[in-house]
């Protein structure tokens, strides 16, 4: 059951016909939240059978319950405020539309945010971040896209109080970047970036275009966590170190240096 709703919700961060591979935000008249979330859809059904252990669901996921309560009072507080669609007052109706527009966007808002809670975390999402930045199709054009990515994740490290450390950086001959990468570090910076991942588009009229077409570049972009640091003990007794010396004539030296050492890992048989 649960790994249905992963893929639901895999299909609702991944829309399909976007200009970018980036996420976009769900929209309220969108119609697959709408069917997760509708009375017997398999979303709803989940949410009500967790409802039935609410305090097992506290201990593992306190986010979730709290967003779940939000979202019930708030669709509750919808069909109270409908029924004064039907008031005779004009002004209260009027106060009533705005009251239930504002609602249904703080609803949508909150479903988006729960499909966002049941996607497992991983546990490199803690993890700093190499970035790399790659021109694909599209020549010229292409490179000034990819150097427009590669500065939107700089202001974007920025905003979210990151480092931010250029690696490398191989520019055009017109302003452009044929490739780049760099080192984000922060709070849950993998978590955030690594949907980012992948072959990114744009369709658009180029600065290099004299007559107006419209040309699709591309770019790729890669997201590698950085691995944490690990403390690695090898226990000397675990080792096995073989020694060789050359033979032949050749005088004391040659039968006196161990010209060959080989290293061996018993429990692991790693040399």
């Amino acid at each position: 059951m649960q790994s249905s709703l992963l893929w639901c919700a895999a299909r609702l961060l991944w829309p399909r016909g976007a200009v970018a591979a980036a996420r976009r935000p769900l929209s309220g008249g969108s119609r697959p939240l709408e069917e997760l979330f509708s009375q017997g859809g398999p979303l709803r059904t989940f949410l009500e059978r967790q409802a039935g252990s609410e305090a097992h669901l506290k201990v593992r996921r306190p986010e979730l319950v709290a967003v779940v309560k939000l979202l019930n009072e708030k669709e509750q507080e919808l069909r109270e405020t409908e029924h004064l669609l039907h008031d005779e007052n004009e002004d209260l109706r009027k106060l009533a539309e705005n009251e239930i527009t504002l609602c249904q966007k703080e609803i949508t808002q909150l479903k988006h945010q729960i499909i966002l809670l049941l996607v497992p975390s991983e546990e490199t999402d803690e993890n700093d971040l190499i970035l790399e930045v790659t021109a694909g199709v599209g020549g010229q054009e292409a490179m000034l896209f990819t150097s427009e990515m590669f500065d939107m994740y700089q202001r974007y490290a920025a905003f979210k109080r990151w480092h931010f450390e250029t690696l490398e950086y191989f520019p055009s001959e017109i302003g452009g970047l044929r490739h780049a990468s760099a080192s984000i570090g922060g709070s849950e910076a993998y978590r955030h970036m690594k949907f980012e991942g992948g072959v990114h588009r744009v369709q658009r009229v180029p600065k290099t275009e004299k007559q107006g077409r419209i040309h699709t570049s591309t770019m790729t972009v890669a997201i590698l966590p950085q691995p944490t640091e690990i403390n690695l003990v090898i226990n000397p007794k675990d080792l096995r170190i073989d020694t060789k010396r050359a033979s032949g004539a050749g005088g004391q030296h040659v039968n006196t240096t161990d010209s060959a050492v080989r290293i061996v890992h018993l429990p692991t048989d790693w040399k």
